[in-house]
């Protein structure tokens, strides 16, 4: 293929072996995302000019208070995130997603037998949204399971999602945005139970990988492969600290972020790089379970979350005119097909920049 150069020999080596070859100083180039909900509501609605869904991912902090990401979906399918948190707000940074910052009312009742939640924020546009869910019954583990996004976002992430108890919701279900009424279509008629398309879940567990940009500069890299030895990146949010945690007798290096983000990684030095066998995101330091993104020996990726494999497929990378692409074509299950990440990172000088794409096919080669 005239104008691209595959990886090497050697490196086709390191690839069948297991994990992905990264440049030099680039320890971690996907944005991923992982936390665990209290509570996920939301309502499908009819007859807005702009928007079809509404819904809010809820945990309570330790202060009983919500930290809560409402999100509206607009008819093209992408999303817009209004958040009422540091910590989500920050994560809203650098990715291919809109993010805004709100105050957020919420009051959940345990009504007999049901549960409601009023959910109230103002839009990215100013306009007043009010989610008046009433359940058709209290949530059951039989209607636990991984959601399927649908064509939610196809082209900023890769969402993960599980339920682990959830019901529909009752025709007592309302949506509200700049003060207008709008329905929520009857999903279930048999003879005198309707339940609408809405949904009530308790406990909600979340990943993705999504779209965006990670970009930094070098400041301080390892002397040697020895266990405390540390990377030091500056980025425009600030400094991130790497630090070599654990080294495996037979080389494996256990690499953990130091600022509480819950991220770590696994891999073998490579060259003046890293061949990485696998990427972890934690809800927090110190917390078991969270997000793997694990490569094996035969060109394959997988993506779990907490223990259960839920998106695998293959990968693949290339390096043309300065820059390596990392691809991860999802092949099951079959809603994530169409959503592949492609990471392109690059180097000016000094500056390390990886830029995510997702849902978007690699272009053919002359």
């Amino acid at each position: 293929m005239r104008g691209q150069e595959l990886i090497s020999t050697p490196e086709k080596r390191a690839v069948s072996e297991a994990g992905i070859v990264l440049p030099p100083d680039l320890l971690q180039p996907f944005l991923l995302r992982f936390r665990r909900e209290d509570l996920h509501i939301m309502a499908f609605f009819s007859g807005h000019p702009d928007y079809e869904a509404v819904e809010a991912m809820i945990r309570y902090r330790e202060d009983g208070t919500p930290a809560i990401r409402a999100i509206l979906t607009r008819h093209d399918q992408s999303q817009i995130d209004h958040v009422n948190d540091d910590e989500l707000s920050a994560e809203g940074q650098s990715v291919a997603r809109q993010t805004c910052r709100r105050d957020i009312a919420l009051a959940v009742d345990a009504v007999p037998g049901r549960r409601h939640a009023r959910l109230e924020f103002d839009s990215h546009a100013g306009e007043p949204v009010v989610l008046d869910i009433t359940s058709v019954g209290e949530p059951d583990p039989g209607r636990g399971g991984v959601s399927d996004p649908g064509s939610h976002s196809p082209n900023s992430s890769l969402p993960l999602m599980r339920r682990r108890a959830s019901t529909l919701a009752g025709p007592q279900t309302a949506v509200f945005v700049g003060g207008t009424h709008f329905q929520v279509p009857v999903k279930i008629r048999s003879g005198p139970f309707v339940a609408h398309e809405g949904y009530f879940t308790e406990g909600h567990t979340f990943g993705a990988i999504r779209a965006g940009t990670i970009g930094y500069r070098v400041k301080t890299r390892p002397a040697r492969m020895a266990v405390g030895e540390r990377w030091i990146l500056d980025s425009a949010d600030g400094a991130m600290a790497y630090r070599i945690a654990n080294r495996d007798p037979d080389g494996r290096l256990h690499i953990t972020r130091d600022d509480g983000a819950g991220e770590s990684i696994e891999a073998f030095a490579h060259r003046d790089g890293l061949r990485v066998m696998r990427i972890r995101k934690l809800a927090g330091e110190g917390l078991k379970g969270g997000l793997d993104l694990a490569f094996d020996n035969a060109g394959r990726f997988s993506l779990a979350m907490e223990g259960e494999t839920i998106v695998s497929g293959s990968v693949e990378e290339k390096r043309q005119a300065g820059t390596t692409v990392i691809a991860l074509s999802p092949t099951q299950p079959d809603w994530a097909v169409a959503r592949q990440i492609r990471v392109t990172s690059s180097r000016n000088g000094d500056r390390l920049t990886a830029v995510t794409t997702i849902g978007r096919s690699w272009p053919a080669q002359g």
